[in-house]
């Protein structure tokens, strides 16, 4: 069976952020199930690419990026002369069983160049008319477009699930949402949680290699390390980091706890309680070396990767609601502590697992 997957945001052979992360893994399973897969993705991502993968590809295909008035190029992937070129080539000269389309964005242009009618999955990564929401609090954000652009979105998205063959959805609550909202048959959606990037974590080492992964990143060896990760670039990431270094950081009086931060684009720093890593090429190392995580998560959509990388090497986190939103299996007080905001409690929250120890 050959499938064309359409990528219109960031890197689809990369694993560094969550929605990559889910591409990277539905890619993978198809392939090591012997699935023929080709992929469009922008020009921008040439480069950062997972090359084991890619040689495993039947095909991988570029164009050029579109950005106008200060949006992302993906937001206008419908009118990006140089996609549709390259989607008209690919379609006019490949016959594919299958069309996954990564976003809505984009949806409607492949519609009218399918001239071969072959079915078009809208693969979902969360409810886009909540992310604008979360994407409008970027400063680079045109105000111009801010008083149409959640309708504009949410009226887009609806049509993208009415048209699309099938929709794939990363949470319960977005399936809800796209019935209840968008009034989509429930058949006609399936759910596919994003599952960790992390493998073979090993349990049975575990304090070895926490002094192993604290040196290896020059951590110190004697405190308790409270982590937070993801891509500096997502709106709802970037106020976490704030939240992080200048409402929380500033209130814990635990001085044995550090708190300390990853994640692509991030800058490096170090503060008093606090010390920034920017990128880590293994995120194993830096899951080694915590004692906990943090999620000040307070806006967003679909389901946090981090959340399944943290409950999949057991690493004790106190969260937001949003925070662990779309995980329905997760229990209060026994698999994390989870509050409504960051406030009062969720400090003492962190407190405690400072110095919790089990």
């Amino acid at each position: 069976m050959k499938i064309l997957i359409i990528y219109p945001h960031g890197n689809a052979l990369n694993h560094r952020e969550g929605a990559e992360t889910r591409v990277w893994n539905i890619i993978s399973w198809l392939i090591e199930n012997n699935f023929k897969v080709s992929i469009l993705h922008a020009l921008k991502s040439k480069g950062e690419e997972d090359l084991k993968l890619k040689e495993k590809c039947q095909n991988v295909y570029y164009y050029r990026d579109l950005s106008a008035f200060g949006v992302s190029d993906w937001y206008l992937s419908d009118f990006n002369p140089f996609f549709i070129y390259k989607l008209h080539r690919i379609l006019k000269t490949d016959q594919f069983d299958l069309i996954q389309i990564e976003f809505p964005y984009g949806f409607f242009i492949t519609k009218f160049l399918n001239f071969r009618k072959t079915p078009i999955v809208y693969d979902s990564l969360g409810v886009e008319a909540e992310f604008i929401k979360v994407s409008m609090l970027n400063p680079l954000f045109p105000y111009i477009f801010k008083p149409l652009a959640p309708k504009l979105i949410k009226i887009y998205e609806k049509l993208v699930c009415k048209f699309a063959h099938t929709i794939l959805s990363v949470s319960d609550i977005d399936v809800k949402y796209f019935i209840k909202n968008y009034n989509i048959n429930k058949r006609k959606i399936f759910l596919i949680q994003i599952p960790s990037s992390v493998k073979d974590f090993d349990q049975n080492n575990r304090e070895t290699l926490q002094q192993i992964s604290r040196n290896k990143l020059k951590l110190p060896k004697n405190k308790i390390i409270a982590i937070f990760h993801g891509g500096s670039t997502h709106p709802a990431n970037k106020e976490a980091f704030d939240i992080l270094e200048n409402s929380i950081a500033p209130r814990i009086k635990n001085n044995k706890l550090m708190f300390v931060l990853a994640g692509q684009h991030l800058k490096r720093y170090k503060k008093k309680n606090i010390i920034s890593l920017g990128f880590v090429e293994d995120l194993k190392d830096l899951l080694y070396a915590a004692n906990f995580a943090v999620i000040p998560i307070k806006r967003g959509s679909g389901m946090r990767v981090k959340c399944a990388d943290y409950i999949s090497c057991a690493l004790p986190f106190v969260s937001t609601k949003k925070g662990i939103e779309g995980i329905g299996f997760l229990k209060n007080g026994e698999d994390c502590l989870i509050y409504k905001k960051v406030g009062k409690n969720f400090l003492k929250g962190i407190e405690l697992l400072a110095t919790d120890k089990e």
